[in-house]
């Protein structure tokens, strides 16, 4: 039997809007609740893993997936489930791409700086599973030991020169290259892997100065009241 042509056309748009309509439960069923902002300064952005974006603004839920991108006046500060925190810089760009948490040994979080600066300190998964915690930046991964850390890729033009950078404010952390170095990073030291190599000069280095992009403001103090640990009060 020949359908009427304006059904056939009815028809196709329906099963169109239907697929959509399950694309898009299935991209909300697989994005899960990492955290909650807890501050933000100026304007910034989230955008999730289907392209949708929305403004970051305080209690806003960031879920797996989502990425924060701040302009040159904002600064955000996210509170993720397990109690670690994450305070994306101005002009900077940091995506959630992974996070469970469930108090299981299988918790994990994986944080990319795609553009910008990080600062990131551990939490309940990094205290109890300290390898399933990793940041990336460009060609370097970067692995903790209960951390308080900067995470930063510098462009050319900047004081610092540039390349990716990754300050040890407490702590230990494991640098580790795509090409195979790796160097461990102590409390107060700087990893480094230049934008340029000159002739002769290691690809991963460890650098005594500390960088001049480190800028600590308000939401510096805020993360390290919320990380201290807490005194009982004497009866």
């Amino acid at each position: 039997m020949k359908l009427n042509p304006l059904y056939n056309q009815f028809f196709r748009k329906l099963m169109l809007s239907m697929l959509l309509i399950v694309l898009g439960y299935s991209a909300n069923a697989l994005a899960q609740e990492a955290g909650k902002i807890m501050r933000v300064t100026g304007k910034a952005t989230i955008t999730s893993n289907a392209n949708q974006s929305r403004d970051a603004a305080k209690d806003e839920v960031v879920n797996t997936g989502d990425t924060i991108s701040s302009n040159k006046e904002s600064q955000v500060l996210i509170r993720l489930k397990d109690n670690s925190s994450l305070l994306v810089r101005a002009e900077s760009k940091v995506k959630i791409a992974a996070f469970q948490f469930e108090n299981k040994p299988t918790d994990n979080a994986k944080t990319t700086v795609l553009a910008g600066t990080l600062r990131a300190v551990s939490g309940q998964i990094g205290k109890g599973q300290p390898d399933n915690v990793k940041y990336e930046a460009g060609t370097a991964t970067i692995g903790i030991r209960g951390t308080d850390i900067e995470v930063g890729i510098v462009e050319e033009g900047a004081k610092d020169r540039a390349g990716i950078y990754n300050y040890v404010y407490d702590g230990e952390t494991v640098m580790a290259l795509n090409t195979g170095e790796t160097a461990n990073i102590e409390k107060e030291l700087t990893g480094f892997t230049p934008a340029k190599l000159l002739p002769g000069e290691a690809r991963l280095q460890i650098l005594r100065d500390r960088p001049a992009f480190l800028q600590i403001g308000g939401f510096d103090a805020l993360i390290n009241q919320l990380t201290a640990p807490r005194i009982p009060m004497m009866r």
